[in-house]
């Protein structure tokens, strides 16, 4: 490569009129420098849309973050809630079981009354009645209509 020609022989003999072209470099130092600024705002623009993305998935995981929250609270309650109606009826079970016990003695005390009991044919007798307590008086068939 050959070295470059001087600035200002390239002016003057590229035109006739040599003052014509000075402005060039003024023009280039001009776009450069443009350039250079239309980078840094893109570089800023860039960083701050960055910022935005950031602070607005912040948010985005904050909400799902305070949903998720809200359907745990939910679902707690809700397994309260069932925790106890359960409890309920496992007493009631219980209760009932006790009651069918208890039934079923009575059903056995009665059974064991009533073969104790005697026929109805037969009046108790006197001497077996309670003191103050009088007999009863015989029963005596309805009479036929003939």
């Amino acid at each position: 490569m050959t070295p470059a020609p001087d600035q200002a022989a390239i002016s003057t003999e590229a035109s006739p009129n040599g003052a014509s072209l000075a402005w060039v470099p003024w023009l280039q130092a001009g776009v450069t420098a443009m350039l250079v600024v239309l980078f840094l705002v893109i570089v800023v623009k860039s960083r701050q849309q960055n910022d935005t993305i950031r602070q607005l998935q912040e948010r985005v995981q904050g909400l799902e973050n305070s949903r998720a929250l809200d359907r745990t609270t939910g679902l707690e309650q809700q397994l309260r809630s069932t925790v106890e109606r359960l409890q309920a009826v496992e007493r009631n079970g219980t209760r009932i079981d006790g009651l069918s016990r208890e039934t079923a003695n009575l059903r056995a005390e009665l059974s064991k009354l009533r073969a104790a009991r005697p026929s109805k044919a037969a009046p108790p007798k006197t001497d077996e009645l309670p003191l103050g307590v009088p007999p009863l008086p015989p029963v005596r068939p309805p009479a036929t209509a003939n």
